[in-house]
């Protein structure tokens, strides 16, 4: 995610038109954070739960866009001092109006096989970094360019689980081959697949997260 657990990670976490609030990062998991309130807002922490949100860190140029949730004591009633953070994103492709979805994405680190369109023999090997049911980052791509068209296959949760994806890059701007590919001609099934899969890593880490809080 970018932020680090201690105190020495002070936050602002800005809510649009609703509230500003500074927290220090508690706990850190893959793709969620705990945040411990410095102080309480003015309103209950309930009207902030599944706000959208971004953190901005106090001593670093990056923020984290995501959304709040409000946390339950052992009363079942709602904590005033700490919220519970899920980081997403919107697609790297930007879309027709009519076609407008937002889609979250995970980080996912994964060794992928890049096929560009034209290749007649072999692959490229690269990495996956982020994924989304919307698009893809990857890493090791640096002989594409914007426009061009690919084949990206890689694995989900295990080896088992191969995912065999058409795209496009729509964002070549990093010399160190980093390439933001936009997915095309993706069946309503691989959608659904890849949705499913975000949101169950989604469920994983804010388990994770919960888990280490107790």
């Amino acid at each position: 995610m970018g932020l680090r657990r201690g105190q020495e990670e002070r936050v602002r976490v800005l809510v649009p038109r609703v509230a500003t609030v500074e927290a220090v990062v508690s706990r850190v998991v893959p793709g969620a954070a705990e945040l411990a309130l410095v102080h309480r807002p003015d309103m209950p922490l309930r009207f902030l739960h599944r706000r959208k949100a971004t953190i901005v860190p106090m001593t670093a140029d990056r923020r984290v866009d995501g959304t709040l949730l409000a946390v339950p004591d052992a009363q079942g009633k709602v904590r005033d001092d700490v919220l519970h953070f899920l980081q997403a994103v919107v697609p790297m492709a930007p879309r027709r109006p009519a076609q407008r979805r937002d889609f979250a994405r995970i980080d996912l680190v994964r060794p992928a096989a890049i096929i560009p369109e034209g290749f007649q023999v072999g692959w490229l090997n690269g990495f996956v970094r982020n994924v989304s049911a919307g698009g893809v980052l990857i890493a090791g791509a640096g002989a594409l360019e914007s426009g061009d068209r690919l084949r990206l296959r890689f694995e989900l949760d295990d080896e088992e689980d191969l995912i065999d994806l058409v795209a496009r890059v729509v964002r070549a701007d990093d010399d160190g081959g980093l390439r933001g590919l936009a997915l095309e001609r993706l069946t309503e099934a691989e959608r659904e697949r890849i949705v499913r899969f975000v949101f169950a890593r989604q469920r994983r880490a804010l388990a994770e997260l919960r888990a280490r809080a107790v």
